[in-house]
């Protein structure tokens, strides 16, 4: 199970970056480690989660994978669980999982926040935040492909 100060720890870093006024948690209740009161916290068991309709985005989805609930969960829907949460639900998600579910996590496009060969422990972190999923390239702007500067001179 994930310690205290790391969960705090990881939710002042990442009130940082974006603002979290909304999370849901699945796993755990994480309401009492928020030490920032203004995060309003929702916790949902995996049952519910995958019940639940579509109603609202949250700002921050946390999933704790290695807990004693999330054991005698298939690995069927521990991705329906993820991918759910992925695309409707959060616009940011952290996952902390054990070492077993890393090709899981790879193949739905999280990436790694904590490099599992620095610690012995079974556990692993990963993050999906689709503001930094994929790095736009260069030639995919206006200036590479419309060249404004060209019109009306050549026939195309």
């Amino acid at each position: 199970m994930a310690e205290q100060n790391v969960i705090t720890s990881m939710l002042d870093d990442l009130s940082k970056e974006q603002p979290i006024s909304t999370a849901l948690c699945i796993g755990q209740n994480l309401e009492q480690y928020g030490n920032n009161q203004s995060i309003q916290w929702c916790y949902f068991s995996v049952s519910e989660f995958l019940s639940l309709p579509f109603n609202r985005r949250y700002d921050l989805g946390f999933v704790l994978l290695d807990t004693a609930e999330m054991a005698e969960v298939s690995s069927q829907d521990k991705a329906q669980l993820l991918v759910k949460l992925r695309d409707l639900m959060a616009k940011r998600i952290v996952v902390a999982s054990r070492l077993q579910d890393e090709q899981l996590m790879r193949a739905l496009g999280f990436t790694q926040l904590i490099d599992k060969t620095a610690h012995g422990s079974d556990f692993a972190l990963w993050q999906f935040n689709i503001l930094t999923y994929k790095h736009v390239p260069d030639w995919f702007n206006s200036k590479f492909w419309a060249n404004p500067e060209n019109w009306n001179k050549f026939r195309w």
